[in-house]
């Protein structure tokens, strides 16, 4: 074996017990819980405005609104920190850091789309007199900043990453223009179920290969 045909080997050893790797520290168990987070979330919100139209926020008192916009800027907290916890542990359990280059990458990738949302979100809330077609927006553009942000992340890890930001891309460009009346459904639906079945699809690749 020559020097270029080893290095090729070791490179291609590298590449499985990376991939082994991102497998294992996939947040299964944060996906999950955070899409029933969002889920209990898209319950509240239906009993405080008694509409699917995320819009109908602006019928409630300031103060109802102001809680409706806490309350969703809490599951969101929740949701990142559900994820940075599990990674954690996971990494540690394995003796791996979680800062690895792999993980600071994904990191990297993701959060352009998610500041863009947000300012696009705060964009559309902040008027003196807020325009509900604009609220409207506000999930479809979530669903799809966010599902590219997942697919970039993807790009430094494994397939299942990248399914799921494509699937987000494509719900959120169907609720941006058949469904945008919609928005408690189109969150249920992604940002809850999606998620859910994402979790629940990683946990159980988990324990395969976990399986003798």
């Amino acid at each position: 074996m020559n020097r270029d045909e080893a290095q090729a080997r070791m490179s291609e050893i590298q590449r499985i017990m990376e991939r082994a790797t991102l497998w294992t520290l996939l947040p299964g168990t944060a996906a999950v819980l955070g899409g029933l987070l969002v889920l209990v979330g898209c319950g509240v919100s239906y009993s405080m405005f008694r509409s699917l139209d995320f819009a109908a926020m602006l019928n409630m008192p300031v103060n109802k609104q102001v809680t409706f916009c806490l309350m969703w800027f809490l599951i969101g907290v929740a949701g990142v920190v559900l994820e940075a916890v599990f990674t954690s542990r996971a990494a540690k359990r394995q003796g791996i850091s979680p800062t690895a280059r792999s993980a600071r990458v994904a990191a990297f990738s993701i959060t352009p789309s998610v500041v863009v949302a947000m300012v696009l979100t705060v964009k559309f809330l902040m008027h003196t007199y807020p325009k509900p077609e604009e609220i409207r927006y506000i999930v479809p553009v979530w669903m799809m900043l966010y599902g590219t942000g997942v697919y970039t992340a993807g790009l430094f890890s494994i397939r299942p990453p990248r399914v799921l930001g494509i699937v987000f891309i494509a719900m959120g460009i169907v609720a941006l223009i058949a469904f945008e009346n919609y928005g408690l459904v189109s969150a249920a639906l992604s940002f809850g179920m999606l998620h859910i079945i994402f979790g629940l699809y990683i946990l159980r690749k988990q324990r395969q290969d976990r399986a003798p």
